[in-house]
């Protein structure tokens, strides 16, 4: 992880996802996450999901973390994304939210 600026999709705990330009040194990611990172496969290859190691250790294919984590290009390193790659990101991960809410709501029933 070297020491330049890219373009990512950063979603903060409890808000919409928002494209962002952010530095790859590895204690600015850690800030951003609250904690050592942790990268995990994303939906989409060639898409990393950094977040911290708490929340992405045990990551599942089907689920996103609940803290702030950020989505990247990434190949053999860390990329800098396109506007529309970003806004293609952010739909997957406002699409994969309301999945994620509405099996809440469904399984919520049964916890009673």
């Amino acid at each position: 992880m070297g020491n330049k600026k890219i373009t990512v999709v950063l979603v903060n705990q409890g808000q919409l996802p928002q494209t962002t330009t952010i530095d790859t040194h590895l204690s600015y990611m850690e800030s951003l996450v609250d904690g050592p990172v942790s990268v995990e496969r994303f939906f989409v290859s060639g898409y990393r999901l950094v977040s911290s190691i708490d929340e992405g250790f045990g990551y599942e294919d089907q689920t996103l973390p609940d803290g702030t984590y950020f989505i990247a290009r990434y190949h053999t390193d860390f990329e800098d994304m396109s506007i529309e790659e970003a806004e293609e990101i952010k739909k997957i991960i406002r699409d994969r939210a309301k999945k994620r809410k509405k099996n809440r709501g469904i399984l919520s029933i049964f916890k009673r």
